[in-house]
C-alpha cells in the first residue's frame, strides 16, 4: 500500500506542468480577487478600520478552501487513468483489496492537497504582505495548518466518492472544470456568506470544506477584529462574513468546526467502503 501512495506521488510530481496548472487552478480566485474584486469591496468596506487587511485575511481563507477540493479532485485522476487503461486490474493481483487500493489512492490526494494548500497559502501570503503590508498572525499557522490537514481529508474522500461513480477521463476533465468553478460558491468565497438566501446557507453548510475556511477566517480574524470593533460590529462582521456558522442558533467554535468535519468524515468514509464493495461486486 505504501509503495503505491509512492508511485501516485511520484506520477503526479513528475509532469511538472500539470503541477504548474494544478497550482494555477487553485489560485486563479486569487488572481480573480487582487484583478477585479479587491478595490470594490474594499471601497464598500470604507467604513470599517483595516478594511483591506481583513478582507485580504478572509479571501486567503477562503481560497486555501477551495485548493483543497480542486487539487484533491484533480489527484484523484490518476485512480480513474489506472481503471481505464486496466492498470487497476494489474494491481487486484496483489494481495490488497479494493477498499485498500482506494485507501493508497485517497491518501496520495491528501499528502497532494494539504501540500498544495501550503504552496497556495505561502503565495498569497507572501502578496499580500508585500502589496497591502497585512501580517499573519503566528498564532494561527498551527492550528490552521491542522484544519488545513483536515480540509484535506475531507475534501479528498469527498472526491473519492464523486471518482468512484466515473468511468473515463473525458468525464473527469470535465466534472473536474464543474468543481473548481463551484467550489468558490459551494463554501461562500465569491459571495460573503451573510449575502446568501437561507437555502443558500444550508447548503454551503453541507460541505465539510466550509468548516475547514471558517476555522481559518477565524483563526486569520480574530486578533485583528477584537481589537478594531466593537462587540456588536465584531458580531455583524462574524455572521456577514461566514467566521462562525450557527446551527439552531448556537454559535459554532474552532472546536465545533473541527467535530462537525471528523463526523462528516466518518459519514464519507462509510460510503466510499459501501461504494468500493458495490465496484468490486461488479468487476
Amino acid at each position: 500500500m505504501i509503495a503505491l501512495i509512492r508511485r501516485n506521488l511520484k506520477i503526479y510530481f513528475a509532469n511538472k506542468i500539470g503541477v504548474l496548472m494544478s497550482c494555477l487552478g487553485a489560485l486563479i480566485s486569487f488572481f480573480i480577487y487582487i484583478g477585479f474584486l479587491q478595490r470594490n469591496l474594499t471601497n464598500s468596506w470604507q467604513t470599517l478600520p483595516n478594511a483591506k487587511e481583513m478582507l485580504d485575511l478572509w479571501m486567503i481563507s477562503g481560497i486555501m478552501a477551495i485548493a483543497g477540493i480542486t487539487t484533491s479532485f484533480q489527484a484523484l485522476g490518476q485512480l480513474v487513468k489506472d481503471r481505464e487503461s486496466r492498470t487497476w486490474d494489474d494491481l487486484r493481483l496483489t494481495d490488497l483489496t479494493p477498499f485498500q487500493l482506494n485507501c493508497s489512492y485517497l491518501a496520495s490526494a491528501i499528502i497532494i492537497s494539504s501540500l498544495m494548500q501550503v504552496i497556495t497559502f505561502g503565495i498569497m501570503a507572501s502578496y499580500f504582505i508585500l502589496v497591502d503590508n497585512i501580517s499573519i498572525p503566528t498564532t494561527a499557522l498551527l492550528p490552521g495548518l491542522g484544519f488545513i490537514i483536515l480540509g484535506a481529508i475531507s475534501a479528498s474522500a469527498a472526491s473519492l466518492i464523486i471518482v468512484d461513480l466515473i468511468h473515463s477521463s473525458t468525464t473527469f476533465s470535465r466534472l473536474s472544470a464543474i468543481i473548481g468553478a463551484a467550489s468558490g460558491f459551494i463554501i461562500a468565497t465569491y459571495m460573503p456568506y451573510g449575502t446568501l438566501s437561507k437555502s443558500a446557507k444550508f447548503v454551503v453548510k453541507l460541505f465539510p470544506s466550509s468548516y475547514q475556511a471558517a476555522s481559518l477566517r477565524s483563526l486569520l480574524l480574530n486578533k485583528i477584529s477584537k481589537k478594531s470593533l466593537s462587540p456588536d460590529r465584531r458580531q455583524q462582521m462574524i455572521e456577514y462574513l461566514g467566521i462562525h456558522f450557527k446551527i439552531h442558533g448556537h454559535q459554532l467554535s474552532n472546536y465545533n468546526n473541527a467535530l462537525v468535519i471528523l463526523g462528516m468524515l466518518a459519514i464519507l468514509v462509510l460510503i466510499a467502503a459501501v461504494l468500493s464493495k458495490r465496484f468490486q461486486r461488479k468487476r
